[in-house]
């Protein structure tokens, strides 16, 4: 459906309802950095969702990396967005009139509350995690911080003795609606500074006249309660803006404010989703414990950039160029290049990757530790670039240099994997049966690893010919992966697949149509559709349906 707002003869008045519309949408569309910290997720080692890291990456990236920032100013923001914007001739009014009259001690809240080019650019590069920008904003950042922090000391505005609420229209995705809804009584993190008042009609009657609901976007209504025994936090403000702003009772929340997920449900009146949070206080809840006692310990630069890798290498790799021109220490400097490299690698850059980690090696680490992680990121590279000979030196490097069990585990399972491309099976048998003894060791007896283990010395034992053998741990891996994952995820289909294929070795053809199809039917449900696994699973029932005529 097309919605037409008005028609405009007179130009200036289509450009004043364009500037309009463009602030509103700003207003109610910059909370899209919302993270969620879920304790299934930890417990689980749930690898399929990384919403908790993005939560202690932005925590973190907030308070070690911006507000302890020193030497910071404009000129290098200034310098940098005049080349974003040098066609458009009202943002470098804007950005002129922001370098000659900007002040931190005095007008920076004005001008965050301003519908300019600063709350724009925060907000997009928050949502991306664009490093280049937000090493730029660290001052304005800061400068809020202490804005926020003055006003906040000389009032007593939130030191409350009784329950206040606040409101605040907004436009979400469907993917982050559900993620909202499926996480009740957990943590929920706003990356980035947002207003909020107190007048519930005025909120809904905006987010009704102004914003229609498509299968993209929902209209949501966030009613946030401040409790009765919450007291002034420090590291994460709250104050009132009223005195700058035109809007009545107008709050502002620092970036990251946390709050806990209450409850998620339709009004039907107004056609919106009401999401009911309270603002958590570490002091007074204890459930939390954990996560808070993590993040306020010390964590340096690389750190943050490593936590950063694991939920966005593009970003990441950003950060690591960053810190490279920062530090001359050697260790940093080491730390770095083999960031660098991982990204690669998880990017598929295995030319850049292998670059990254021969460099690191170079600088020739006194840690042994260290040289088997490099010699393992090297092996992982030439395996994937089939150079089998150089990734079984490299694993074989690694094990060499590795003291730690779960390591010298993972030198072990990946020499297999090198001789099972060799299709020297027996080799590859007592490798995996060696990174076996030491996981059950080490792990606990229902991880994911061991069942991986059982599924892959399975595939071994069918290439020996040892096909009761293949059947026991292929139906062990099964059934923890059954108990581990949800019924669908795909490496339950593969178990069921690995299955069918040592009854066909065996000529049992219907119990290998029988997996095979339990396989095809798990695999034709995935998102996205695996394109290899499917074709290969239709061609091994092609093959058995052939011989069962």
């Amino acid at each position: 459906m097309i919605y037409v707002k008005g028609i405009y003869l007179d130009r200036d008045i289509l450009l004043e309802e364009l500037s309009s519309d463009v602030k509103m949408y700003t207003n109610i569309g910059d909370l899209l950095p919302i993270s969620i910290y879920n304790r299934r997720d930890i417990i689980q080692n749930n690898n399929s969702s990384n919403d908790h890291l993005r939560f202690l990456f932005y925590q973190l990236f907030i308070h070690e990396y911006c507000l302890k920032s020193f030497s910071l100013n404009k000129t290098n923001l200034v310098e940098l967005i005049e080349n974003y914007y040098y066609l458009n001739r009202h943002e470098l009014n804007q950005i002129n009139e922001f370098d000659k009259e900007y002040n931190s001690t005095k007008n920076v809240l004005i001008w965050f509350l301003r519908n300019s080019f600063l709350r724009r650019l925060l907000t997009k590069s928050l949502l991306i995690l664009n490093l280049k920008i937000l090493f730029t904003l660290r001052f304005f950042i800061k400068d809020v911080y202490k804005a926020m922090i003055d006003i906040s000391s000389s009032s007593n505005k939130y030191q409350i003795s009784h329950e206040q609420i606040f409101y605040r229209s907004q436009i979400i995705s469907e993917e982050t609606l559900g993620r909202i809804k499926s996480n009740i009584g957990e943590l929920l993190s706003i990356n980035n500074f947002f207003l909020a008042n107190k007048n519930r009609h005025n909120a809904l009657l905006f987010i009704r006249q102004n914003v229609s609901s498509t299968n993209l976007v929902y209209r949501v209504l966030f009613e946030i309660k401040i409790p009765s025994d919450y007291k002034f936090q420090k590291q994460r403000p709250v104050i009132d803006v009223t005195q700058f702003s035109s809007d009545e009772y107008t709050t502002l929340f620092f970036i990251g404010s946390i709050f806990r997920i209450n409850t998620v449900i339709f009004d039907i009146n107004n056609d919106c989703w009401i999401i009911e949070l309270t603002l958590y206080d570490e002091r007074t809840n204890e459930d939390f414990s954990q996560v808070f006692a993590f993040l306020n310990e010390h964590h340096t630069p690389i750190t943050l950039a490593n936590l950063l890798r694991r939920i966005c290498p593009n970003s990441a790799k950003q950060f690591y160029k960053h810190l490279l021109k920062e530090n001359s220490d050697s260790s940093s400097r080491l730390e770095c290049y083999r960031g660098l490299g991982l990204c690669s690698y998880s990017c598929e850059d295995y030319e850049q990757a292998l670059i990254y980690f021969e460099k690191a090696l170079e600088m020739e680490p006194d840690d042994p530790l260290i040289k088997s992680s490099l010699h393992n990121s090297i092996g992982l590279v030439y395996a994937q670039q089939d150079n089998l000979d150089q990734a079984q030196i490299h694993f074989s490097e690694a094990l060499k240099y590795s003291s730690l069990p779960l390591h010298v585990a993972c030198a072990h399972y990946n020499l297999a994997l090198i001789y099972g491309k060799q299709c020297l099976f027996d080799e590859e048998l007592d490798h995996y049966q060696e990174a076996f003894e030491i996981r059950t060791n080490q792990l606990p007896s229902n991880h994911l690893q061991i069942a991986s283990l059982f599924n892959n010395i399975g595939i071994a034992y069918s290439n020996l010919n040892e096909y009761d053998k293949a059947l026991s741990n292929l139906r062990k891996a099964l059934e923890m992966r059954l108990k581990l994952l949800p019924e669908n995820h795909i490496d339950v289909a593969r178990s069921y697949a690995n299955i069918g294929a040592v009854y066909v070795k065996t000529e049992e053809f219907r119990m290998a149509l029988e997996y095979f199809n339990k396989a095809q039917l798990l695999f034709e449900n995935q998102q996205p559709i695996p394109e290899e696994d499917i074709q290969q699973i239709n061609q091994n029932i092609k093959i058995v349906n052939e011989k069962l005529q």
